[in-house]
């Protein structure tokens, strides 16, 4: 019996020496963060035809987004407080991205890939790229008796779940879960500033031919959805590093999904994988974040053998 109580007693010194470690290890980790990869292909060819006013098409750099189809919600939730960002940080947001203009060529070649896109898509594209549509989380339902409740706090999962197995989720991970429900408030609030601020009009503003699978209440620029699926990309990918690409791949299939629909420029998804990433890199300059990020790791660390 003492031999056993030893023996218990060493187990507990080692899992303890363990947690200290591992704490001390990721307080040093947490003040870096991985690399932010090249743009897609497809979007650097296009950048690269310049962007520019063209003056034979100088008339449609007066066109913006309407107002009257600027919805209720996408204005309100522009005026949510941010939890992680910091306001300093935040003001340099917009100045990290810039669309390019109406007129110039790498719009008119963006909304010559849109039409083709519009072209060649299939069934079950269309079917997978609403099913996208569909998908998201919003930091203002926290009634667990909210009927929305239970699916909001499953899609906080969305990108990592179907990597990782559906028992990465909310009931089995609350350290996780706290630190995601913080990060989507601050993207939700940078997606609705940043779309007020720059008010770009959307890809069938300026091309009739364009026939989207939904329109929109809010300005096109930057992607709401590719800004939390990348923004959950790269913070899942400092939790579990070793997904990181699978997890950016997922997100990648959130940007193509939004180009598909006809709703969104590349350019528009492109600026939202940029500031997914300045988001992160800024979260870091608070401590709050610090420690909670530092709280899912440990978490993801001690839980993940369990499953």
């Amino acid at each position: 019996m003492k031999q056993n109580s030893i023996i218990t007693g060493q187990v507990r010194h080692y899992y303890f020496l363990f947690i200290v470690l591992f704490t001390l290890q990721t307080s040093t980790i947490a003040q870096s963060i991985h690399s932010l990869e090249p743009a897609d292909k497809h979007y650097k060819s296009q950048a690269a035809l310049g962007n520019l006013p063209v003056d034979e098409r100088a008339g449609k750099d007066t066109i913006v987004f309407p107002w009257s189809e600027y919805g209720k919600g996408a204005l309100s939730n522009s005026m949510w407080r941010t939890i992680y960002l910091l306001p300093e940080d935040e003001a340099k947001l917009s100045g990290l991205i810039k669309y390019p203009a109406n007129s110039s060529n790498q719009t008119t070649a963006e909304l010559e890939y849109l039409l083709d896109l519009q072209k060649k898509r299939t069934t079950t594209e269309i079917e997978r790229a609403e099913y996208i549509a569909n998908i998201g989380s919003w930091p203002n339902i926290i009634n667990p008796l909210d009927s929305s409740y239970k699916e909001n706090r499953e899609q906080l999962f969305y990108i990592p779940s179907t990597i990782v197995g559906s028992w990465f989720n909310d009931q089995n991970f609350p350290a996780i879960t706290n630190l995601l429900m913080n990060c989507i408030q601050d993207t939700r609030v940078t997606e609705f500033r940043l779309k007020r601020h720059f008010k770009r009009p959307r890809p069938y503003h300026l091309e009739p031919a364009l026939k989207p699978l939904t329109r929109i209440s809010s300005p096109s620029f930057p992607s709401g959805h590719s800004l939390w699926a990348f923004t959950q990309a790269f913070l899942f990918g400092e939790i579990i590093p070793e997904k990181r690409t699978e997890f950016v791949k997922r997100a990648e299939e959130v940007r193509w999904s939004r180009e598909l629909m006809g709703i969104h420029y590349p350019s528009d998804n492109d600026a939202s994988r940029v500031i997914s990433w300045y988001l992160l890199k800024s979260w870091l300059n608070n401590p709050d974040f610090v420690a909670d990020l530092e709280k899912a790791r440990i978490e993801w660390m001690t839980k993940r053998s369990l499953w």
